[in-house]
């Protein structure tokens, strides 16, 4: 089961996840700020935290003035935000791939789901819920590896029509953590978007600050030249706004 390995490879590395997630500019300011651009203003609103891990992102809802639920499927991530936000946040360890009864239905006015899509073969059943949670003018916000990026770094290359269990080496900590997602071609995630009652409204490309990666010249240069994640704002069909609100 997806939730089982996933709870695996986190396992190894909660904290040296968690910590390096707070300072890595790959996180900081290239992947949470363009979250966070897609959610626009969100004070007043309530904002559902999809694979929060250890809460940064769910910290910036609330700084913004959200009111902030947050899942995960790691119990210690989960352990992490709690602490992090001292009751500000509400927070549950769930697995996205099956139903969440704990969540109300048209509750949310944001769904963001921050690279954790990739973990799950099928993106039917998470996506089935977050269209049950969003409210009728609510968006899906998602980051998740960008499928170039993909076959750039499997070795051999990834196939890029189909969807293909990968296993990458992260460095953090000073160690290796082997870590296993899947791949699949962009038609696939559009086509599960729609097929689940979302159109895509926005596919940003943000450009990495230099500044930012002064460090990491070379990281810089590699995210310059081609795509690493893929950014996707959708809405709720027509269709579904309509007997949402009938129901």
């Amino acid at each position: 089961m997806d939730a089982q390995r996933v709870q695996v490879d986190y396992d190894q590395m909660a904290d040296i996840y968690a910590d390096d997630a707070d300072r890595h500019p790959m996180n900081v300011s290239y992947e949470r700020p363009a979250m966070l651009a897609m959610a626009g203003d969100v004070e007043g609103g309530r904002v559902l935290d999809v694979g929060c891990a250890a809460g940064a992102l769910s910290e910036a809802f609330v700084a913004r003035g959200a009111s902030v639920v947050g899942i995960d499927v790691n119990a210690r991530l989960v352990q992490r935000a709690r602490e992090r936000l001292g009751g500000r946040a509400d927070f549950h360890v769930a697995d996205i791939s099956a139903a969440m009864p704990f969540l109300a239905r048209a509750w949310f006015d944001v769904v963001s789901a921050s690279l954790v899509l990739h973990y799950l073969a099928d993106w039917a059943p998470a996506l089935r819920e977050f269209h049950r949670v969003l409210r009728a003018d609510g968006s899906l916000l998602i980051s998740t590896h960008h499928p170039i990026q993909d076959v750039e770094i499997s070795e051999p290359p990834a196939p890029y029509f189909e969807t293909t269990l990968l296993t990458d080496t992260w460095r953090k900590g000073g160690r290796d953590f082997e870590v296993r997602f899947y791949h699949r071609p962009l038609s696939a995630i559009v086509d599960a978007l729609a097929e689940a009652g979302f159109l895509v409204e926005r596919i940003p490309e943000p450009i990495p600050d230099p500044e930012a990666f002064a460090d990491s010249p070379g990281l810089y240069e590699q995210m310059t030249r081609r795509p690493w994640f893929l950014f996707i704002r959708a809405v709720k069909k027509p269709a579904t706004r309509q007997r949402d609100e009938r129901s």
